[in-house]
């Protein structure tokens, strides 16, 4: 009788497994509109998983342009200050 429950129990995990899988989501003529729809409109973003780490780097490379003038106006400053260097020798 064990044998018996054992296969009764694979049977439903089987036909479990066989019901969960279904025909594709989307039908090759869904693909090929969407494919369409997006070479059209090359700047339409679909939502992904990594949205937040791409706003996240866009805006580091926004900042660091700000941060690279600041840095050229006070290695000019520095220079400045410093004079030429050659009186002090």
């Amino acid at each position: 009788m064990n044998s018996r429950a054992r296969l009764t129990a694979v049977g439903l995990a089987l036909t479990s497994l066989v019901a969960c899988g279904g025909a594709t989501p989307h039908a090759p003529k869904d693909q090929e509109a969407a494919d369409a729809a997006a070479a059209a409109d090359p700047n339409s973003n679909e939502k992904t998983v990594f949205d937040d780490l791409v706003q996240t780097q866009d805006r580091a490379r926004a900042v660091e342009g700000v941060v690279m003038d600041g840095k050229a106006k006070t290695d000019a400053a520095i220079e400045a200050a410093q004079g030429d260097g050659s009186g002090d020798q």
